[in-house]
């Protein structure tokens, strides 16, 4: 109910005071006949309407860090194109003399009538200016050795690895089918078995120099070229590495070759040769192939057809999507596997592989603190300019031959 003008007053005051409102709140309250209740309202309105303070954060564009990135990236832009970041852009049209002098101001070191070779020669002696050469030769490498990697990768399983010891992957076997409960209310104990396959990291790289010549010239073209043939050395390597897997017939742990007659996933002679029929054979066995308890099936059906350039045309008319007019000249395939062309494959021999995430086949693995390809600068005092090494650790291995089919091809 209404109450007194002294009483309401009081109480907006208060309210004013402790809600920290504005001096103005309150005065149409005070001309109404409201209640104790809808003048504490409108204060708990207010404060809830009441603008928050707006806090503004800015970025500090002067972190060391942050300027070798940003650095960094506008180098690399200019080496190999690509997207340039917003933030990169002051240093878009600086030339590799403009960054090394840039590199000595930050660190307090005047520059002032020095030649472009006292610049750099000063320059090599700190670290921010062989870092910064260091760290955008890394993207554009990076970015060479993504575009040129083998399309077997994404057929494996990838692992990091903690070192260069031998690592085996176990891997353990089907349960089979749940067994029915006996009549005392228990269940059978299950034991499972066990499967491993071994492989290492090993380590391969090249050193590329950055001469003085080169950096006086600011020939950033040349740089860019050499730095993108050293990531696509790493691609090509893993892809031959590979290769060399698929095609080599590794033996496995129990003893038998990944492709052996005894497993039931080797085709030889007429039969092997790449056509619809022997598609049809070939997936037959893989989706009736048995686990390791030798009793499951797992349905290791296939996904992946891998050819080399001598089968890619057969390969994608075994697999087009046409309109038939009759039962006969329909593409038993098409949709059903993805045809992958592997350039370093030679001759008809053709593979089927499961899907990695249902039944993995193959594995490939880095160095869990170093995974691709690596770029270091050396420390080199017969060298006129800059040294620098780039390293791969890589390693690949078989997990297991039930979701891998191979034909010799006639």
């Amino acid at each position: 109910m209404p109450f007194d003008f002294e009483t309401r007053a009081a109480l907006i005051d208060t309210l004013r005071s402790a809600c920290n409102l504005p001096d103005t709140w309150g005065d149409d309250l005070a001309e109404e006949a409201v209640t104790e209740e809808q003048v504490r309202e409108a204060a708990r309105e207010a404060m809830l309407t009441r603008q928050a303070p707006q806090i503004r954060i800015r970025r500090d564009h002067t972190d060391p860090a942050q300027i070798q990135t940003r650095a960094a990236d506008a180098l690399a832009f200019r080496m190999a194109g690509g997207d340039l970041p917003e933030a990169s852009r002051e240093f878009v049209n600086m030339s590799m003399r403009d960054l090394a002098a840039d590199c000595l101001t930050r660190s307090g070191v005047s520059v002032r009538g020095m030649s472009a070779d006292e610049v750099f020669s000063r320059a090599h002696g700190t670290s921010d200016f062989p870092l910064l050469v260091s760290n955008a030769m890394g993207k554009v490498a990076a970015q060479a050795y993504q575009a040129a990697e083998s399309p077997l990768k994404a057929l494996a399983r990838q692992r990091t690895l903690p070192n260069f010891k031998e690592s085996t992957s176990i891997r353990l076997g089907e349960m089979g089918r749940l067994q029915e409960m006996t009549e005392h209310g228990e269940f059978k104990h299950t034991s499972r078995a066990e499967a491993g396959e071994s492989m290492a990291l090993k380590t391969f790289g090249r050193a590329i120099n950055v001469s003085r010549k080169l950096l006086i010239d600011d020939d950033l073209g040349l740089l860019g070229d050499m730095t993108a043939a050293m990531g696509q050395a790493a691609a090509q390597t893993e892809a031959e590495e590979m290769v060399a897997l698929l095609s080599g017939n590794s033996v496995l742990s129990d003893g038998n070759p990944v492709f052996h007659a005894s497993r039931g996933n080797l085709a030889t002679g007429a039969p092997s040769e790449l056509d619809e029929g022997a598609l049809s054979a070939a997936r037959q066995h893989m989706r009736t192939v048995k686990g390791l308890d030798g009793k499951t099936i797992i349905d290791a059906k296939p996904k992946f057809l891998i050819v080399g350039p001598e089968l890619e045309t057969r390969a994608e008319k075994l697999l087009a999507s046409i309109y038939a007019t009759t039962t006969d000249d329909v593409a038993a395939f098409a949709g059903k596997l993805s045809h992958v062309v592997e350039p370093r494959l030679a001759g008809p021999v053709w593979y089927l592989l499961a899907d990695p995430a249902r039944v993995a086949s193959l594995q490939y693995g880095y160095l869990s603190a170093a995974q691709g390809v690596q770029i270091q600068r050396q420390e080199a005092w017969d060298t006129l300019g800059l040294k620098y090494r780039a390293w791969l650790d890589f390693g690949c291995g078989w997990l297991d031959w039930r979701g891998a089919y191979r034909a010799a091809g006639a």
